[in-house]
């Protein structure tokens, strides 16, 4: 009865308040929020401060109706910042692991703009948080999702049960979604292309000269077309004028898809590909720049020697001249379980020996992927699983192995590439836990054959 009388007494004042997170105040909570998934499902994300334990109850209550929140269901995960905002708080701070979050798969039967987090607390009284309104465009929804979590605090559980469930049904809807893309071409290219160069484009346009400039010196590029897909639709006449210039300063014929939306690498690569009409595809960041003329030969010649080579990718370099890329292999970090993608080499001398050997490999980077145009067909192209754009090369590259082909390295094809620049722009990207997503889809679609694969490797290696 003592403790009953206190706690009325510590509320009277904050029942009735919105405001929940006043130091002042014996509790403190939030739902932050309340995403549906567009299939029948809800995302939530809020935040729990209670060094009493006044909260005894969690509903969350929507208009269709009510649903509890056991404290066991709450993906609990560390907000560093309530922990600072209420350190010294006279009825007590907020725990380290004060955020929550978890995903219900029928959360949201039915459409809902808004809910609200009803707070049953111990002396019978209630207290209501509502969310802000979170029925939100597929794409929005999915990157509100991936955003919800800081990288650093996402535990593998919680990637497993709170994040990838929404993100894989609201990123599903988003490809379905994509539009039909504008295709702008300059100049004419060749009637019988022996290469079709892909460039996806987001943002970042800073390389973009030094691409083309390099393209329009070398021969060998006069026999390929070039196809430049925009992911930015809102840089369209931007890139339109750019491109236009370098056409005429060139002469060099250009293909111009512009993307209704963004929809990430994957998106992008299938959009470019639709137009390619050679038998060997070429998909590039557009932050690679050929090193010297003659880089794509090589790299055609393995492929018309070697039937067995699906795809082949080039030696790629740091600005600094020192290797980047020189084949992709997996690896597993100490105390991961997921398989990691690592370069061989990278951080070593140019010209170190062993990376001047041609050779067969795990796989090869996105940056650089010369593949044949019927390997690509027959395996469906690359992902479009993939949230923005990471993991789709080497997922390209164990499917391209499942059905049979092999991959190689090419050494004597050198490019430079100033490494995440073609993403760095993307926010959605580099705040957001979409790698991590994509790591863990990958992982899960993957490991046993990886594990086989390396095994192999390691084997061969020996010998």
């Amino acid at each position: 009865m003592q403790r009953l009388l206190r706690d009325q007494q510590l509320l009277q004042a904050t029942l009735h308040m919105r405001q929940h997170a006043v130091p002042e105040s014996p509790f403190g909570a939030s739902l932050d929020l309340a995403v549906p998934d567009h299939a029948g499902g809800l995302f939530l994300r809020g935040w729990l401060r209670d060094p009493l334990g006044l909260v005894g109850s969690l509903t969350l209550v929507g208009p269709h109706g009510e649903q509890p929140l056991p404290s066991a269901t709450l993906l609990r995960f560390p907000r560093p910042d309530l922990v600072k905002e209420f350190a010294a708080a006279p009825h007590g701070g907020a725990e380290c692991q004060a955020g929550f979050a978890l995903h219900l798969p029928d959360g949201a039967a039915r459409p809902a703009a808004q809910f609200r987090l009803r707070l049953g607390l111990t002396t019978g009284d209630q207290m209501t948080l509502v969310a802000p309104p979170g029925l939100l465009h597929p794409q929005a929804a999915r990157d509100a999702i991936l955003g919800a979590i800081a990288p650093a605090h996402a535990t593998a559980t919680l990637i497993a049960q709170a994040i990838a469930p929404p993100v894989e049904r609201l990123h599903a809807l988003v490809m379905a979604g994509r539009g039909t893309p504008e295709v702008i071409r300059m100049g004419h290219p060749p009637r019988t292309p022996i290469a079709s160069l892909i460039v996806p484009l987001y943002r970042n346009l800073r390389f973009l000269r030094h691409q083309l400039g390099a393209f329009a010196r070398d021969p060998d590029l006069e026999k390929a077309e070039l196809i430049y897909v925009l992911d930015s639709p809102e840089q369209r006449d931007e890139v339109e004028h750019l491109l236009r210039g370098m056409h005429r300063l060139y002469r060099l014929p250009l293909t111009l898809v512009v993307q209704p939306r963004n929809h990430g690498y994957g998106a992008a690569c299938h959009a470019g590909a639709a137009e390619a009409r050679a038998p060997v595809l070429v998909l590039l960041n557009s932050d690679v720049v050929p090193a010297a003329r003659g880089w794509l030969a090589p790299m055609l010649a393995a492929l018309k020697r070697q039937r067995k080579l699906a795809a082949v990718g080039p030696k790629l370099l740091f600005e600094d001249g020192s290797l980047q890329h020189a084949g992709l292999y997996f690896l597993r970090m100490q105390g991961e379980a997921e398989w990691f993608n690592d370069h061989y080499f990278k951080g070593y001398p140019r010209h170190w020996p062993a990376a001047q050997v041609a050779r067969r490999v795990p796989g090869i980077t996105g940056a650089a992927f010369c593949v044949r145009a019927e390997a690509w067909k027959a395996v469906g192209g690359i992902s479009t699983d993939y949230v923005i754009g990471d993991y789709e090369d080497p997922d390209l590259c164990l499917r391209l192995r499942a059905a049979g082909g092999e991959i190689g390295y090419v050494p004597q094809a050198e490019l430079f590439h100033f490494e995440r620049q073609s993403i760095r722009d993307h926010g959605g990207y580099a705040r957001s836990l979409a790698s991590t997503y994509n790591r863990t889809l990958h992982h899960r679609r993957w490991a046993p054959e990886i594990a086989a694969l390396m095994a192999r490797q390691v084997r061969a290696e020996r010998h």
